[in-house]
């Protein structure tokens, strides 16, 4: 049975008031909390929008009559003529099944939160860009040299994601990274290789490129202002 405290007395926490030094006073209001999502769109703002736009175009996909995934995806034949392609392939995914477009979005809600808040939201979206359009030219270069199929439609932002993957195997002290979490997905990607064999693996390779050159670049310049 519990004891019930004197209903004339104050309940008491150990001889100790039961607020806490962090509860607002009696009269105050208390201040709310911002959910996760709210915490995360503000601290990473860019990651967070291209993520939203990226599935929000994926379900447009299929809208009977809109033909979105073949006005966007990257056909390496139609590149030099339809140069919007290099990039706007990095908005469209594989359909039916959500399993692409999650898997992307996961790696870019991971390591694109680290990386903008980290380095900045400026060097973050055009990283994130660059290595898109970096991973559809090495398809582009592949598909000239009769390595990659140049009828083919490219889709999805992998190469833009990999370009993040880039950036963190970039050697620096002033990455705090998760060692574990980067070699865990590309060793999953590799084996995706020989399970799933429509997987671009030329578009990783090229996003992957992209992402260290200018990772190498950022860190650099500001080790090289830190020392100023």
């Amino acid at each position: 049975m519990t004891d019930h405290p004197d209903h004339n007395e104050p309940p008491t926490n150990g001889g100790r008031s039961s607020f806490s030094h962090n509860s607002p006073e009696v009269g105050q209001t208390p201040v709310a909390r911002r959910s996760p999502a709210v915490e995360a769109l503000r601290k990473s703002p860019v990651t967070v929008t291209i993520a939203a736009v990226t599935v929000l175009v994926w379900l447009t996909q299929f809208v009977p009559g809109w033909h979105v995934q073949e006005r966007l995806a990257f056909v390496p034949l139609w590149a030099l003529d339809e140069p919007w392609r290099f990039a706007t392939t990095m908005l469209v995914h594989s359909q039916p099944s959500p399993t692409h477009v999650l898997f992307n979005m996961m790696g870019l809600l991971i390591f694109g939160t680290f990386l903008e808040r980290a380095l900045g939201s400026v060097f973050f979206a055009v990283t994130y860009v660059l290595s898109g359009v970096g991973g559809s030219a090495m398809v582009w270069l592949l598909a000239t040299q009769g390595i990659a199929h140049p009828f083919a439609l490219y889709v999805g932002a992998s190469g833009a994601v990999f370009g993040l993957v880039g950036v963190l195997l970039v050697p620096s002290k002033r990455l705090d990274r998760n060692w574990g979490g980067v070699v865990g997905f590309v060793l999953l990607n590799v084996l995706m290789l020989f399970v799933e064999p429509n997987i671009a693996w030329e578009a990783h390779l090229g996003g992957l490129i992209v992402g260290f050159i200018l990772g190498a670049i950022r860190l650099w310049t500001m080790k090289r202002n830190d020392a100023k």
